[in-house]
């Protein structure tokens, strides 16, 4: 499923962008402001450089902390002071015949988006809010309850098939990796809760996906049970709805093996998951990024 972090990296797309780890030193206080420790935490700070208007909008990401009340306070502190990795990123976007007077000067936006695995209680989001308003600024708090919300709303686009037997090679690197680019996929770690209805999760599953991805392997081929059975209710979509809904992906299995489980599969054009023999790690990764990154753009085309 997606995670807090992958809906930081994907829910703005403003033109461009610059991240930036940033080390964050600040101090614990009680309500009296009174200094009762100090402590320090690696956030990701992003920078939005909005071309048509040059407004800067920051956007971070804190990583589980006891202290995420007392991060987002400095980080505030630090909103808009100058930094050295920024100030040559300026993008002026216009046209040929535009005119142009004054001076042009980016700005920052009065709102912070924050991206937090810990979320802040009721009084600490007061606190919060009395500390920003003198400043003009308007904090939007993302955690917990964003993503678990979001994750309801989202109906799967991609159901996988697949065998067990290969569930860790394949199936759930593509179901990761399509989870980290926002697109939500029918997998059965992620899709089925105690209690669930096997069967009416996987019918709903494939009912409802706007692809379904058949991991093809001599595993599936040879497996006469759920695997047979998920196969034949996509192909059954198929034919009553009159629509192209499977997508194979094929790794050690040959043209003829899956013409003799099903001809009509072995005409459909298929990606090949690559193989690790002869690659390094990094050259192997790189080859499942781009399958992976095929396998999105069909889903979402």
């Amino acid at each position: 499923m997606p995670s807090l972090l992958d809906y930081f990296n994907n829910d703005f797309s403003l033109g461009v962008s610059l991240d930036n780890k940033k080390l964050i030193n600040f101090q614990k206080f009680n309500e009296s402001k009174r200094v009762i420790g100090q402590g320090s935490v690696e956030v990701i700070e992003r920078l939005h450089l909005h071309s048509q208007t040059s407004i800067r909008l920051p956007t971070y990401y804190v990583p589980p902390s006891d202290d995420t009340f007392h991060i987002l306070i400095e980080i505030i502190k630090q909103v808009g002071k100058p930094n050295h990795k920024v100030l040559d990123l300026d993008m002026i976007v216009g046209f040929s015949g535009d005119d142009k007077a004054g001076l042009e000067k980016t700005t920052y936006a009065s709102r912070i988006y924050f991206y937090t695995e810990t979320p802040l209680n009721k009084d600490e989001i007061e606190r919060l809010t009395k500390f920003c308003t003198p400043k003009g600024l308007f904090i939007t708090l993302r955690s917990t309850n964003y993503l678990n919300i979001k994750m309801e709303l989202e109906k799967a686009k991609a159901f996988i098939s697949h065998d067990s037997k290969d569930k860790e090679l394949i199936a759930k690197r593509i179901a990761k990796g399509l989870a980290s680019r926002l697109c939500p996929v029918w997998y059965d770690e992620y899709s089925l809760k105690i209690g669930d209805s096997l069967r009416e999760s996987i019918e709903k599953g494939i009912k409802e996906a706007r692809k379904c991805i058949l991991i093809i392997t001599p595993h599936f081929l040879n497996n006469l049970g759920w695997s047979k059975k998920e196969f034949s209710s996509i192909f059954t979509r198929e034919l009553v709805n009159n629509e192209k809904v499977i997508l194979p992906i094929w790794h050690g299995v040959t043209p003829k093996d899956v013409y003799e489980y099903s001809p009509s599969l072995a005409d459909t054009f298929a990606l090949t998951w690559p193989s690790q023999v002869d690659k390094s790690e990094k050259e192997y990764n790189e080859q499942v990024e781009e399958i992976i990154s095929q396998i999105h753009t069909a889903v979402t085309a």
